[in-house]
């Protein structure tokens, strides 16, 4: 399964789970990060810097190394979920 860091710009996942520790993984519970939520990529900052991605209506900036840990199901260019 893809991360949200290994997908592109302008392509979409369906969360699937976090691997990240508790305090983390429950903080990007509380923005919207959850399982079966759509996440849609922004943008991708320079030389690894912060990834903007839109989940539940609103952008937030993920840490590359968060991004990481975010995995799911990408959906196809035009897929309506």
């Amino acid at each position: 399964m893809p991360t949200l860091a290994q997908i592109k710009i302008g392509e979409s996942l369906v969360i699937k789970g976090i691997g990240s520790e508790l305090a983390i993984k429950k903080r990007l519970e509380e923005l919207g990060f959850l399982e079966g939520a759509r996440i849609d990529k922004l943008y991708v900052g320079l030389f690894g810097g912060p990834e903007a991605v839109r989940v539940g209506g609103s952008v937030i900036a993920v840490r590359r190394n968060d991004a990481d840990k975010i995995y799911g199901d990408k959906l196809q260019q035009g897929e309506i979920y």
